[in-house]
Formats: structure tokens, sequence, C-alpha cells
């Protein structure tokens, strides 16, 4: 009798849940641990794991069930989400948070749209191997080791003095060190990597750093930051950044609070104290979804939700004029963008990096430039390319000269062994422009002077062929 009870009461449980009622008496999740607890990247020590159509692997320490009961869900452990469509088995690992699939009992699953989204990583650019572990030491410091030799891959470096209760992933992605009192001791949404998502802010000194590429987690030259005076975005480069994206504002003196950017449902916000400086309206996220803000290899800052065919981009916040060529990378190093087509500049002067994949950039045929203070007997020109613009923001410019002549502006390129390139702006008067110089050249842009209302000209600094 107390076994057919038993059975029983498990067949109306299943179909309660099966029917979507909320009956949740029993969690299925486990979304925290306490100190003195470790896990290693393997299968038979993390059961909770799945491998996806695209080859990608989740394997679960800690999982926060979405609140709806189901669906998508917040997630601890090791991911491996190269994207190699099952060809060979995973074998490098982060350490992260990832927004994964989970049905009614807890489990990942959705082989095929529900790919793991990794929204928070310890171990960017040193992935690890099979066998590594994550230990929640005893004196509430959380350690990763490679399998190898047990060295220290990342670690949270828990202040000293600070005492560490439990970690716990809650219900916005957030991994959370806290004490006794659930106060945070240390907490993931401090250390973006490439992603903000609902409730999280950047703040003055953090930074969004894009992938390398979407198969490459190592940081790439494209990030995000925030200043008391604008909302930016650049490509790193020598000696200097170079901008390509600015939402300017201007901070009251009332309020002596750094400026932060604040990502709510709805907007992304920049405060100071109590005062907006400046806001973007976005979508709102659906009751039951996981959204997500993520900045791209390609300088795009992307909008992600959860919808039943899979993730999908919804909105792109950061949008430049007059179209997508205006990003820095869009056709690599002196690569030319006209329509979304990639070129080379010159074909006596530059061959492309990759024939097949014009979008891999180009290079030039001669080497351009001798160090700085070096002598050489290098002679070097300058290759003119009409109706072309640069992105860079003129703030950002090596150096900036105004009311000048072409010559005068080439004069200047010519003379600085800094300078790889200039571009030359100006109305009606070409003996009265403004000259922007460039110590490196990202992509390049077809411009047509009706629509931006002003002639543009990009001088490329090229070395002159030997006799």
């Amino acid at each position: 009798m107390r076994h057919t009870t038993t059975t029983l009461l498990l067949v109306l449980a299943v179909g309660l849940l099966a029917g979507g009622a909320t009956v949740r008496a029993q969690p299925f999740d486990y979304p925290s641990a306490k100190p003195s607890t470790s896990w290693a990247n393997t299968d038979a020590s993390l059961t909770h794991h799945l491998t996806y159509s695209d080859g990608s692997v989740a394997r679960a320490a800690l999982l926060r069930l979405n609140p709806a009961g189901f669906g998508p869900s917040f997630a601890l452990g090791f991911f491996c989400t190269n994207h190699n469509n099952g060809a060979l088995p995973c074998t490098s690992f982060l350490l992260g948070v990832a927004v994964v699939y989970s049905n009614s009992g807890g489990l990942m699953t959705s082989l095929t749209a529900g790919i793991p989204q990794v929204v928070w990583s310890a171990n960017r650019g040193r992935p690890v191997g099979e066998g590594a572990t994550l230990q929640f030491t005893a004196a509430g410091e959380l350690i990763l080791r490679a399998s190898s030799n047990g060295a220290v891959v990342w670690s949270t470096g828990t202040p000293a003095g600070k005492s560490v209760a439990g970690m716990s992933v809650n219900s916005d992605g957030n991994l959370v060190l806290f004490d006794g009192n659930n106060k945070p001791v240390w907490q993931s949404f401090d250390y973006p990597t490439d992603t903000l998502l609902i409730g999280q802010t950047l703040r003055q000194g953090a930074r969004l750093v894009a992938n390398t590429s979407a198969a490459n987690w190592t940081e790439s030259r494209i990030y995000l930051t925030v200043s008391d005076d604008s909302l930016s975005a650049y490509v790193n480069a020598n000696p200097q950044p170079q901008r390509y994206y600015h939402l300017a504002f201007s901070k009251t003196t009332a309020s002596s609070s750094s400026a932060y950017l604040s990502y709510s449902n709805d907007s992304l916000t920049v405060q100071s104290g109590k005062d907006e400086l400046a806001t973007i309206q976005l979508p709102t996220v659906n009751a039951g979804t996981v959204q997500y803000m993520r900045l791209e290899h390609d300088g795009h800052l992307r909008l992600y939700e959860w919808n039943p065919a899979g993730w999908a981009p919804i909105y792109d916040i950061i949008r430049l004029f007059p179209d997508d060529c205006a990003f820095p990378t869009v056709c690599g190093a002196y690569g030319v963008c006209t329509e979304m087509q990639c070129s080379c500049p010159d074909a006596d002067n530059f061959r492309p990096v990759d024939f097949r994949r014009p979008n891999r950039g180009c290079v030039p045929l001669r080497t351009t430039a001798s160090a700085c203070g070096a002598k050489s007997n290098n002679k070097q020109r300058l290759v003119s390319l009409q109706n072309m613009v640069y992105f860079n923001d003129p703030a950002t410019s090596l150096r900036a000269l105004e009311r000048v002549s072409e010559d005068a502006c080439n004069k200047a390129c010519l003379d600085d062994c800094k300078c790889v390139a200039a571009q030359f702006v100006y109305g009606a008067d070409a003996r009265d422009g403004s000259c922007y110089l460039q110590s490196e050249v990202f992509s390049l842009q077809t411009s047509q002077p009706e629509v931006r209302h002003y002639n543009s000209t990009v001088h490329l600094k090229v070395q002159v062929k030997s006799p």
C-alpha cells in the first residue's frame, strides 16, 4: 500500500508539472553552496551536464532555475562553446555564469536552440581543460586550478578579514559570495567581461571588452567605457585608443558622484547619484525570459533575448552614421568598406590578408614606417584616396590641424614618423580644411559628399618602390 501511494503521488506531481501548474513544494534547482566544496570539470563529477547540437558543452555546478519553473536559467559551471558543429570534442572550457534552458525538473535541455550563453567568465584568456577544479575554500575564496599541474588559473581574491558564509547564483545572474548577514563580499557583477545583465552597472574604471571573434574568447581591442562626460566605445591603438562611438552629456556640478552606466528593464541609463545624464530606451523584456547585452567583436552592442526559437538579437544599441561600414573593424586593417563589401585601397601598394576572406583586411606590400628616432634611408610617399573617410573621432586622433591646406596636411604626416595616415576634410575650399593624423589604420569607408555634406580624402603612407 505504501509503495502504491508513493507511486501515485509521483505520477500526480509529474502530471501537474507537465500541465503547467505552479506546484513547487520541492525545489529542483541548486543555486547555492557552502565553503569547503569543490567541483571537477568532468562528466562524472558534474553529473548535470549536456552536449549541444553545435558541439558546445555545459557542466553545471550551481543552477538557479527560472522563477517560472522552467525556461532560460542561470548556471555556474564549466562551459565549452567553440561552436564546432560537433566535429571535434570540446577541450577548452570557461569557468563562468551562463544562461541555459532548463525544463521543469531543473535539467538543462533544448539541444538545438538553448545553446549556453556565457554572460560572465573568470578565465577568459586562460581556458582550462578536462579535470580542472573549482574550489570554494574554507576561507571563503573561489579558486580555479588547472588539471595538469594544479596551478592557480584564477581566484576571487576575497579580502582578508571578510567572513564568507556561502555563495549563490542569484535570479539576476549575479554570482555572489556573501557573509553571515547575506551581504555581498564579492560579486561577478563588479567584474564584467563583454556582457551586461539587467540590474548590472558599468562603473568608471571598468570596461566591457569584446571577444576577439565568435570562436575566440580572448579580449579584443574593442571596448566600451563610461566617464563623467560621455559613454564611449574605442578600438585600442598605439599610442592612444581611437574612438568610434561617443554619447556626450553634462554632469551637474551639484552631484559629487561619479557617472556610471545602469542597465534596467527597458533602458540603458547613465547616472550620477540620482541624476539621469543620458537614457537609451530599450525593448522591454517579457516575463519568464532573459535578456542581456553584449559588446561584440564587430563593435556592435547588441541586445539578445530568448524566445521559443532560441536566442536572437532584438536591438542594436550602437548605430553609426550612415551605415555599418562606419565600424572600425568591419573590413580589417586598411580594408575599404563600400556598401558592406570589402576591398584593398590600392593594388600597387596593398594586398589582402586572405584572398578568400576580404573582411580580414589588407597589409602594405612594403614596410611603411621606421621607428621614431631610428635612422633610415627608406623614402615614403602618400597614396591619396578621394571620397574616403575614417571613423576615428578627431579628439582621439594622433594630431588635429585646423584651417590648413591639403598640402600642409600631407607634409605634417610625412614629417611625423608616428603618422601612418592623414584624413583631410574640407567644404567648398580645399585650401581651408581640417587635417587628422592617425597612428594606426583600421577600416576605411567610401563616402558620398552629397550624403555627408563635406569632402574627405584619406592619404595613406607607403614605402617608395626600390629602383
